[in-house]
């Protein structure tokens, strides 16, 4: 399938180039739309967007708000100017075959300030924000996500968006490389994301150990793009499974990427952490830019993206490891070594951003197929391939874990995982009579490599050298003969997703005796899924049975992460039927209606139906009311029906094998395991835009979303009477026990507020300020009580307290930021305060009361640029005053002193960066 998909890809793009070359358009049959988008000052207004209404022909205006539009069909058309923030206008003109049309738009700001595109998500209907829809959406442009300081777009999402977050996590595994983002404190995979319309597929990775998200969870990872291909993101803050299927509880998060001819430009950024009391460390380079090459008729885009970032640490010192001399270091009340009694380098542990190095690419084709622009060929596909790295915990010298023959100080194992991501999305949308139809499809690829360096199997003894003589029954695997050497780097496996997607969708207008038209959109989709476990090399995971160091039973595989074996292989497909229907229209002048019906059958748990009804009442010009009420759904992910894995976690201090397994693996069903099913939910939301004044607009939103049957990884089932019950089945190598559960039901719950000021200036300066803030209540309000088999045990219950808090408390209830933005002339700046409420954490399985609470925190970022004629440059720094997490108060929490901040802080705990960008465009 892997090879299908790639040749899939490549003959697409083989297709669309030659399209390209032998489509020309007849020059004596078309003529060209040229003119300029002005403000009312008559300032030429850079990144206008011009479209001919009832085609796919559009034109960006350059630094002086000028645009051509060629390859026009002669006619009579409407021509229609958009850009943030600015009301819409349309204009009629005639275009004569081989000649030129001029028109000059001057456009006025928009009474309700919301964005001026055409917005892509929240209703299937022709919109743009200006005219604003019943339903919350934000959209933020090139320029905002370019301006946060970072080039991961997952974090400049999270600084521009309050209800987005993303924690920052250290020692999770291979988290640590591929960190997901939520939305509204819910799971990664409650959040649909698309990329230009088309589902995005999801990441490999199973989230078995994570802090600040939903245990088991995947998501999808926004770092594999490239950050110049994006023009805009839109977050549609609202349930809308009957409009997109499933994921879409939290919302919608789509991705639209550049297209257009545009002269070639490129963005260099380098910066490094130049904290207070931390050596400088993270230095980043990243390179990125983009082309907008002219096809024939239409345009292909070629964006690429380099990064190299090197690795932070905030570990402290470690007052416990006495490896080379029996003495521990003497360590300081600020973790820091006052008197050195050992060799082992300090600090001996990593907390804090790993290695990453990444190749991004993305190419984006649009090429309208005959003169009258009423037919497009689209295609968006990219590659991307990251190499990160992240550790695990220490093995101090004379751990049973360690063979000191081979690490005489002990060692830090370390994850050096490979990421690689492919995709391709793309269709024909043709304009038939009054119909609009859109017919195409996508593939997606991820797989995740577990490459594993400074680590050993203990099963495999103390010599990293092959045996001089086979053991006399020439069998592996025994104290006598061990068979195989043992090794310091490992490949432990390799899990693969894929996706692939056909669908068709129609919409027109239709007069159905209604005062106005109605909208009408139905359509259909076909989805295929895949989720793969390949097993790792043989010396990752058997058990040499060499007895440790202390002359008991080994820990077999792989320390930090014991391979795949071949019992934990999985390859599991399902397929997914969809259908919906959507109607929308103005009830009156002032009321719009949407109501939204979808139809899904899995394979593998059979059908189900949610609708959605959307309303916007706008009684005057400056005042909008919206509400919806929906019904969704997320269908359990194939990784968290087929993952398998023996884990070492660390429980109450201690290392322990723990079993996670599927839930129809005979240990799963022995201990009470059910078939998992869809979780089902119910979203309310409601609220108002209003702009008193031309210079401010406000926005607040309420939302309510009710969860049943939610998934997640379960609590570790291992006291006495669980090993028990698995002993007397002939389970007797098994520490502990973890299975999905549909166990609980959860509502989350808050409001969402946004103003927007532009303060009248004179000149050619301008200022404006945004301010937005979120709450979030996350709350548990079901839990299953444990299952029959364990009536008598002492298991506290099917959730552990990191899953508790990772639900309820891990993500601040409130998130809050301004933002000012000047510019004068050549001359622009920014400054940014965020604020983060209280939180909670905690570390994995040691006790109930070992929940920590952090408090608030308020970070700021500023940044000042230059503009020549054609680069670009600023400067900046996030976090300018140096702000840090408190520190946990209990040892347990904090690695008994070596790991000095919150698990899942939602800002990080690296301090100040510095950075510098230049951006480069080669006129045309």
């Amino acid at each position: 399938m892997r090879l299908t998909m790639r040749l899939g890809f490549v003959a697409a793009i083989a297709v669309a180039v030659l399209t390209c070359v032998f489509l020309r358009p007849a020059a004596a049959q078309s003529g060209k739309i040229s003119g300029t988008v002005s403000d009312s000052t008559g300032s030429g207004l850079a990144g206008a967007e011009v479209r001919v209404d009832g085609t796919f022909l559009r034109g960006v205006c350059d630094e002086k708000g000028r645009f051509e539009i060629s390859g026009v069909p002669a006619g009579t058309y409407k021509v229609r100017a958009l850009l943030l923030g600015y009301r819409p206008a349309t204009q009629s003109v005639t275009v004569g075959a081989g000649g030129t049309a001029e028109v000059n738009f001057s456009i006025g700001v928009s009474p309700i300030q919301m964005q001026g595109v055409e917005v892509m998500v929240g209703s299937r209907a022709h919109h743009t924000a200006a005219d604003e829809l019943a339903v919350p959406v934000d959209v933020y442009d090139a320029k905002q996500i370019q301006r946060q300081g970072t080039t991961e777009t997952s974090q400049a999402l999270q600084a521009l968006s309050p209800s987005v977050n993303f924690p920052h996590q250290s020692v999770t595994d291979a988290t640590d490389v591929v960190r997901p983002f939520t939305l509204r404190g819910l799971s990664p995979d409650h959040t649909l994301v698309l990329l230009d319309g088309w589902r995005r597929h999801q990441t490999a990775l199973v989230n078995t150990f994570a802090y600040g998200t939903n245990a088991g969870s995947s998501g999808v990872d926004l770092n594999a793009i490239p950050s110049s291909a994006i023009d805009r993101i839109e977050v549609l803050r609202d349930g809308a499974s009957a409009q997109y299927g499933s994921d879409a509880i939290a919302g919608v998060v789509n991705i639209v990427t550049r297209s257009g001819r545009f002269a070639p430009f490129a963005n260099v950024t380098g910066g490094r952490y130049e904290a207070a009391k931390y050596p400088h460390d993270g230095k980043t380079l990243n390179m990125n830019g983009g082309w907008g090459l002219g096809l024939g008729r239409g345009s292909l885009g070629i964006f690429a993206e380099a990064m190299d970032r090197e690795p932070t640490n905030r570990a402290w010192a470690d007052a416990f490891d006495v490896s080379g001399t029996g003495v521990a270091d003497v360590v300081g009340p600020d973790g820091k070594v006052i008197v050195k009694n050992n060799p082992v380098p300090q600090p001996n542990y990593h907390w804090g951003d790993g290695l990453e190095r990444d190749i991004l690419t993305l190419a984006n084709l649009r090429l309208p197929l005959d003169d009258s622009g009423h037919k497009l060929l689209y295609g968006t596909g990219g590659y991307s391939f990251r190499r990160g790295s992240g550790q695990g915990y220490r093995r101090y010298a004379n751990d049973d874990r360690n063979w000191p023959q081979i690490y005489p100080l002990g060692f830090l194992p370390e994850f050096h995982p490979d990421a690689t991501d492919y995709s391709f999305n793309g269709g024909l949308v043709t304009h038939a009579s009054d119909w609009k139809i859109d017919a195409g499809g996508s593939i997606g690829h991820n797989d995740f490599k577990y490459n594993l360096r400074n680590t050993l199997n203990s099963s495999l003894g103390p010599s990293l050298t092959t045996p001089t003589a086979p053991g006399p029954d020439g069998i592996f695997g025994n104290a006598d003969d061990p068979g195989i050497p043992n090794q310091t780097s490992f490949f432990a496996g390799k899990m693969v997703r894929d996706e692939a997607v056909g669908g068709i969708g129609a919409s027109t207008e239709r007069k159905l005796g209604l005062p106005a038209p109605v909208n009408i959109a139905f359509g259909a989709a076909f989805r295929w899924e895949k989720f793969q476990i390949q097993k790792g090399e043989l010396a990752s995971y058997i058990n040499g049975w060499h007895t440790n160091q202390s002359g008991g039973d080994p820990v077999a595989g792989s320390q930090v992460f014991a391979g795949f074996s071949p019992a934990d292989e999985s390859n599991s497909t399902r397929t997914n039927i969809g259908a919906y229907a959507d109607l929308e229209s103005n009830l009156k002048p002032q009321l719009l209606a949407n109501v939204a019906g979808r139809f899904e059958n899995y394979s593998d748990f059979g059908s189900l139906v949610t609708g959605k009804l959307a309303l916007r009442y706008q009684p005057q010009a400056r005042v909008i009311f919206r509400a919806a009420v929906s019904n969704g759904f997320r269908a359990p992910g194939l990784g968290q029906i087929h993952f398998s894995k023996i884990v070492t976690n660390v429980i109450a201090g201690t290392p322990e094998q723990v079993g996670v397994f599927p839930v129809d693996n005979p240990v799963s069903k022995l201990l009470g395991a059910k078939p998992l099913k869809e979780e089902t939910s119910v979203n309310l939301s409601g609220g108002l835009a209003v702009t008193p004044v031309n210079s401010l607009t406000l926005t607040l939103d309420y939302f309510n979303i009710t969860i049943h049957d939610r998934i997640v990884l379960g609590a570790t089932f291992d006291d006495a009477t669980t090993l028990g019950i698995l002993a007397g089945a002939g389970y007797t190598n098994i520490g502990g026990v973890q299975y999905f559960t549909n166990g609980l039901d959860t509502r989350t719950q808050g409001v969402d507020f946004t103003a927007d000021v532009r303060v009248p200036m004179s000149g050619a300066q301008s200022l404006t300020f945004n301010a937005s803030a979120n709450y979030t209540k996350n709350e548990i309000r079901r839990v299953d009580g444990l299952p029959a088999v364990l009536a008598g045990s002492t298991e506290p219950g099917i959730l552990d307290v990191v899953t508790r808090v990772a639900i309820e408390k891990e993500r601040p209830d409130w998130r809050g930021m301004l933002t000012g933005n000047y510019a004068n002339g050549r001359v622009h700046s920014l400054a940014r305060i965020s604020y983060y409420g209280k939180f909670s954490s905690a570390q994995p399985g040691y006790c109930d009361a070992c929940e920590e609470t952090y408090g608030a925190k308020t970070l700021v970022d500023a940044e000042a640029g230059y503009q020549m004629s054609a680069v670009d440059v600023s400067i900046g720094a996030r976090n300018v005053f140096d702000v840090y997490p408190d520190h946990p108060k209990l040892d347990f929490n904090n690695n008994f002193g070596t790991f000095p901040y919150a698990a899942a802080s939602p800002f990080g705990y690296n301090g100040r960066y510095l950075y510098t960008k230049a951006s480069v465009v080669i006129p045309r």
